[in-house]
């Protein structure tokens, strides 16, 4: 008999927190944001409360989804971990999560987060507003948290500007998704650095782009030509990625 857990981490509005776990996974009349191949992200309107609920569904089964954390306990916990770490970074407000299980493996689980008030895909306002009068100051951030995350040590996973969503009123930046966060030199070197800065070449103007590498190559451990070259592996796929989203978009509007 499978069982299921729901674990609430805020209050949740009206009318999720009288659903049940099944009805939660199974709620109609959300708008379809974004798919992959086990999860859906929906975009609920309740009133003047909006929500994001992701939802997971595990079609094989495999050792790691049987004694494993579930993918929504570990979002939750690594974005608890870059609120702690104080990166100038916000994250996004997690209400509640919740996984259901048969004989200790994995089904499916889901993650609620609530909506963060205008905001805008990060990558989306750099690629297009070349001339915001905010800008600048969007820019500055988001070197200033390159700087801070190279500064804590931690490698964190996902730090494409695609899981960072901008508010362009105030220039705060949010963290939408992390799958992974500890603290790990190595690995930090080999992923976190060149991911990021495989964006800033994709997103940034070359004005940018040597602003950013005055500021952040003091503080790494290679030159500007290997760090670029590093970046190239995540480079490619972040751009196949950025086409998939927008023909996603596209198709689904």
């Amino acid at each position: 008999m499978p069982s299921h857990t729901i674990k609430q981490t805020a209050p949740l509005p009206l009318p999720w927190q009288k659903l049940s776990y099944k009805e939660i996974m199974t709620r109609p009349d959300g708008q379809l944001i974004n798919g992959g191949r086990a999860s859906r992200v929906y975009r609920f309107i309740d009133g003047n409360e909006v929500c994001f609920l992701k939802r997971y569904t595990y079609q094989k089964i495999h050792w790691q989804h049987c004694w494993q954390k579930s993918q929504v306990r570990r979002e939750f916990e690594n974005l608890e971990k870059i609120k702690r770490a104080d990166l100038g970074c916000n994250t996004i407000e997690v209400l509640a999560y919740g996984e259901q299980r048969r004989c200790r493996i994995l089904i499916d689980a889901f993650i609620l987060s609530r909506e963060v008030a205008g905001n805008e895909r990060l990558s989306l306002f750099l690629g297009s507003n070349h001339d915001h009068p905010q800008r600048q100051l969007v820019v500055e951030k988001v070197i200033q948290l390159g700087q801070k995350v190279i500064e804590s040590g931690l490698a964190i996973t996902d730090l494409f500007f695609r899981n960072l969503v901008v508010v362009p009123k105030d220039a705060g930046l949010y963290l939408l998704d992390v799958q992974y966060c500890n603290r790990n030199r190595r690995r930090a070197e080999m992923k976190t650095y060149p991911q990021l800065w495989s964006n800033i070449l994709l997103f940034f103007t070359p004005d940018e782009q040597n602003l950013a590498a005055k500021i952040l190559l003091p503080h790494l451990p290679y030159n500007l030509n290997e760090l670029e070259l590093r970046a190239q592996q995540f480079s490619h796929k972040e751009k196949k990625r950025k086409a998939t989203e927008l023909a996603f978009i596209e198709n689904n509007c």
